[in-house]
């Protein structure tokens, strides 16, 4: 078996941990089955070294991003949005030395982005990170200069006051989103 797509079933309970004995596995595609709410354990997919697509957008997926995800080897399509991810983006991520298409938007995701420009500069239009918590990248890494104005990520300088205070994000940018009334004077 090389491809598995179950899309738009109506598939439920928690992630099956034997899928990961699909060694074989290519493709896994399983986006729109409202699955959740439940976490992906970080082991599932340890072991399947060929999968290229893994695309898990739009399942009520919860809690941080397995680490496991950024030791996939030969992965070039990674889609895990429209869910409720939360926690940062795991620092194995930079290891995705093929990935050419990365959707991780509409999450609640936090924190400094793990990976190069140039795996930015690849992805262009096809890296989604937009409508998260507070993505950000750090002072000194190669995003200072801005990112590619081809993506639209919403995403600034993280900025740490004082040891041991939460980072905070300068840049705020908002797509499409209708927003209405007044801004609060805290903000």
């Amino acid at each position: 078996l090389i491809l598995l797509d179950l899309s738009y079933n109506h598939l439920s309970g928690p992630f099956p941990i034997s899928i990961r004995n699909l060694n074989s596995l290519q493709a896994l595609i399983l986006k729109s089955n409202s699955m959740g709410p439940i976490t992906i354990p970080n082991y599932s997919f340890i072991g399947m070294r060929n999968l290229m697509i893994l695309i898990l957008s739009n399942m009520n997926l919860r809690g941080p991003i397995p680490e496991s995800l950024g030791q996939l080897p030969n992965l070039h399509v990674l889609h895990l949005d429209e869910n409720h991810l939360n926690g940062s983006i795991p620092n194995s991520f930079k290891n995705l030395k093929h990935v050419s298409e990365l959707r991780l938007n509409n999450n609640g995701l936090t924190g400094p982005l793990p990976f190069e420009r140039e795996m930015v500069w690849k992805m262009k239009s096809k890296l989604r990170l937009h409508n998260n918590s507070g993505l950000c990248y750090n002072a000194g890494s190669d995003f200072e200069d801005g990112l590619d104005s081809s993506i639209d990520s919403g995403i600034g300088l993280c900025e740490s006051g004082k040891p041991g205070s939460a980072n905070s994000v300068q840049h705020l940018g908002t797509l499409e989103e209708n927003i209405t009334g007044t801004i609060n004077t805290s903000v």
